[in-house]
C-alpha cells in the first residue's frame, strides 16, 4: 500500500540520485547497502515503478525517477522545515515565515518592519521572495507562501484578497521629456508616445490593459481593479480606446526604468514602485501623477482561506499591518482597515 511509503524513501531515493551508487548513498545516510537495497526495492514495488536503471557499474535514474526527483526533493523540504519550526516553536515563538510580495513592497515597506520582528523574535526566520501579482497568488495557492503581498490578481479558487493600501497611477519619463515640468497629465495626453511597459502577469499590466483611459472620462478616482476602498463603487471611463501598445514590454520595474532612463519610451507605474531609489536615480527621472480620472493601485494581503496563518506569521503580518501606515513613504497611500482575523 501506499500509506506504507514514508521520509525514509525519500531519502533513500534522493541520496542515490545524488551520489550515483547504492554503496556511497548508502554510507552518507549511514546505512548497510543491503538495508538500503531493500528501503528501495520496497519503493518502487509498492509503486509499481522502476526508478533506477541498474549494471554491475552504474546507477542511473529512469524516465521515471527523473520526473520525481524534485517532488521528492520539495516533500523532504517541506518535511524538514516542519520540523525545525515545531522546535523553534517549542522553545518560544520561532520558526519559518515565507512571504512572496511585490517590489515596491519588499523595499519600501517591509525592511523597517522586519527590523523591529527580527530583534523582538531571534528565533524566527524569513524568507523573502520578489514576485509579480500572478505569482504571488500562485505561491500562496501552492503553500509556496506563508501570505503575500501584492495586486489583486483574477479570482482563485481559496484564495482570498484583503485590501492593504492603495497608491496613485503615473508617468514615468526622463527629466528631459516635456512631461517632466507637468504637475499632472491626462491619460489622453498620452496618445502617440512611445510606451514602455509591465506584462500581463503583473498587477500593472492587468489594470493598464483595461479600456476607457486615453479619452473622455467621468470625474472621481477609478482603481482600475475593485472599488476605490472596499465596498465602495469606482468611478467608470467611458472612453473605449487604450493604452498605446508597448514597443517594450518586461516583467521588471527595475529594467523598465532602465529602458525609460535611455530613451526607450515613458510607462505608467504606480507611486510607491516609480519612487524606488534605483529608479530615481537612473538618469534622472520623473514621476508626474495622472488624473482625469485617477486611478489607483490596491495593495493586499493574500491568504488561503483553507489554511490557518502560523502563530510566528500572524505575529509578523499584525506588525506589518500596525507599523505600515506610520512609516515615511515617498508616496502618497491610501490605507484600509483589514478584516479582525488578520488584524489581530
Amino acid at each position: 500500500m501506499l500509506s506504507s511509503l514514508n521520509i525514509r524513501h525519500m531519502r533513500a531515493f534522493v541520496a542515490i540520485a545524488d551520489h550515483g551508487s547504492f554503496s556511497a548513498a548508502a554510507h552518507y545516510l549511514g546505512l548497510t547497502p543491503p538495508a538500503l537495497t531493500a528501503t528501495i526495492r520496497q519503493f518502487e514495488d509498492v509503486t509499481g515503478a522502476a526508478l533506477f536503471d541498474r549494471t554491475t557499474r552504474t546507477v542511473s535514474l529512469t524516465a521515471t525517477g527523473e520526473r520525481f526527483l524534485p517532488v521528492a526533493r520539495r516533500l523532504i523540504g517541506d518535511f524538514d522545515e516542519a520540523l525545525n519550526d515545531l522546535d523553534a516553536l517549542s522553545k518560544g515563538i520561532g520558526g519559518t515565515i515565507t512571504i512572496a510580495a511585490a517590489p515596491s513592497v519588499l523595499t519600501r515597506i517591509l525592511p523597517a518592519v522586519i527590523s523591529r520582528f527580527v530583534a523582538d523574535h531571534p528565533d524566527a526566520r524569513l524568507r523573502l521572495d520578489e514576485r509579480n501579482a500572478g505569482e504571488v497568488h500562485e505561491a500562496v495557492a501552492r503553500n509556496e507562501a506563508d501570505f503575500g503581498l501584492a495586486g489583486e490578481w483574477q479570482a482563485m479558487a481559496d484564495i482570498r484578497f484583503s485590501p492593504l493600501f492603495s497608491d496613485r497611477f503615473g508617468v514615468l519619463c526622463r527629466a528631459d521629456h516635456r512631461f517632466a515640468v507637468r504637475e499632472s497629465l491626462h491619460w489622453a495626453e498620452l496618445s502617440g508616445e512611445n510606451f514602455v511597459g509591465l506584462g500581463p502577469e503583473s498587477g500593472t499590466g492587468v489594470v493598464m490593459a483595461q479600456p476607457g483611459l486615453l479619452g473622455e472620462a467621468d470625474s472621481g478616482v477609478d482603481t482600475g481593479i475593485g472599488a476605490d476602498k472596499p465596498g465602495q463603487a469606482s468611478g467608470a471611463a467611458r472612453a473605449v480606446s487604450v493604452l498605446p501598445r508597448p514597443v517594450v514590454e518586461t516583467s521588471n520595474t527595475l529594467t523598465l526604468a532602465a529602458m525609460v532612463a535611455e530613451g526607450v519610451g515613458i510607462t505608467i507605474l504606480p507611486e510607491l514602485a516609480a519612487r524606488l531609489p534605483d529608479m530615481s536615480g537612473a538618469g534622472g527621472l520623473c514621476f508626474v501623477p495622472l488624473q482625469g480620472p485617477e486611478r489607483r493601485r490596491q495593495i493586499g494581503v493574500i491568504t488561503r482561506h483553507s489554511k490557518s496563518l502560523s502563530p510566528v506569521a500572524r505575529i509578523f503580518l499584525a506588525m506589518v499591518i500596525e507599523q505600515a501606515p506610520h512609516l515615511h513613504l515617498p508616496a502618497a497611500l491610501d490605507w484600509y482597515p483589514l478584516p479582525d482575523d488578520l488584524a489581530r
